[in-house]
């Protein structure tokens, strides 16, 4: 159950002491914010923002899987669509932003970090398990859904764990997870020990930096030096300044952020000649940062409330990322067997397609992700952060 997709594979979807203060950063009275006050905020500006990507990561794969495919539809649909997949780079700097903004506060305070691995486990593995688990089920079950190498034993090792290894992991899409573990690790280092913590951090930024200095492409060690890794510390930062200042003008820094993500989208798919993919993530992720930034800080100012249909994708959005691409082959094979393929026009197979995808990750989020997290939460005698619980990243 490959992804069809000529992207680059750092460019594919579908995861303190001095940068974390425990109070308010010095500075004047009318620009500087109380740490408790920034922390309350309920940030419903990140559901919105982590639905619009959830469902620009699906377009990206409905796109690449379906369209300019022979046996579906040979003529592509729309170019637009081939930069769908930089809602990883968005989530990446979202997470960034989540971790700094919850867990902050447990830097250097070694008795937090067994709660904070927990919360992390519990946010991540045991869902991805279920996910992997049943398509690990149908590729032994019916092996021409996949290939020989899929089910080795060594390959679904490192796909459960989520090993930075070279191979990609078998749910394909987990290949962001792979990140987001080793970000977890190193923040968790980070509230240890805060000296080792931050001295981890900068080598692995440095080591990305310098592999992305170096002219990029495949590594042996493509996970622990990709330029991804350096978009979790674009999210601490946007996170620091949230927290510090009261930006004077934020719907223009999100308005800004948002034309240089999307400005770095059309120039991917439309130029001649494109920037390289690390420059484009580290494009997206500024993008991402200052749009995140400048939202908070107007929903601050302003308030705001996110659609409901965009807040329960949002809250979905995990769930949406890990089923939507082993589905879409199923979908999409139902909708050339039953013959609506050719009744609807293109455009409208995309949207039934998108619909039934988000759909049945909303179900599966209800049914499967939610209660799991409750039940191992309670397990826990702690119920996750009400913050965490509508903002945590996925991937």
């Amino acid at each position: 159950m490959r992804h069809a997709t000529h992207a680059p594979r750092e460019f594919r979807a579908p995861r303190q002491a001095a940068f974390f203060p425990h109070g308010s950063a010095r500075m004047p009275a009318d620009t500087a914010v109380p740490q408790a006050a920034a922390r309350a905020t309920p940030l419903r500006t990140l559901q919105i923002g982590r639905g619009l990507a959830a469902i620009g990561v699906v377009l990206f794969h409905l796109n690449n899987s379906m369209w300019g495919v022979d046996k579906y539809f040979p003529q592509a649909l729309s170019p637009l669509l081939g930069f769908g997949n930089a809602g990883v780079q968005f989530f990446f700097v979202l997470s960034g932003f989540i971790i700094a903004h919850v867990h902050g506060g447990d830097v250097g305070m070694p008795a937090r970090l067994r709660r904070f691995a927990a919360k992390r486990f519990v946010r991540v593995y045991p869902t991805y398990w279920v996910v992997l688990v049943l398509m690990l089920a149908a590729l032994f079950a019916a092996p021409a859904l996949g290939s020989a190498d899929e089910r080795d034993l060594g390959r679904i090792l490192a796909s459960v764990l989520l090993l930075p290894v070279q191979h990609e992991p078998v749910l394909s899409v987990a290949w962001t997870l792979e990140h987001e573990v080793l970000f977890y690790i190193v923040f968790g280092v980070c509230i240890a020990n805060v000296r080792i913590g931050v001295a981890l951090l900068a080598i692995w930024q440095l080591a990305s930096l310098g592999h992305v200095l170096s002219g990029g492409g495949d590594s042996p060690w493509r996970v622990l030096v990709s330029a991804n890794n350096l978009l979790f510390v674009f999210g601490i930062a946007a996170a620091h300044l949230h927290r510090t200042w009261r930006c004077p003008a934020p719907g223009l820094v999100a308005l800004a952020g948002a034309a240089v993500f999307l400005g770095t989208g059309v120039h991917q798919v439309l130029a001649s000649q494109p920037w390289r993919t690390d420059i484009a993530i580290i494009a997206f992720g500024l993008g991402s940062a200052l749009a995140i930034f400048g939202a908070c800080g107007y929903e601050r100012a302003h308030g705001l409330r996110a659609p409901r249909v965009l807040d329960a994708i949002g809250d979905a959005s995990y769930s949406i990322y890990l089923v939507h691409l082993p589905l879409l082959s199923v979908y999409a094979k139902a909708l050339f067997a039953t013959g609506l393929a050719a009744w609807l026009p293109q455009a409208a197979t995309l949207v039934v397609m998108l619909a039934a995808l988000v759909g049945s990750g909303l179900l599966f989020s209800r049914v499967v992700e939610m209660p799991l997290i409750s039940l191992l939460s309670a397990r826990r005698g702690r119920p996750q952060h009400a913050v965490e619980s509508r903002t945590a990243s996925q991937r």
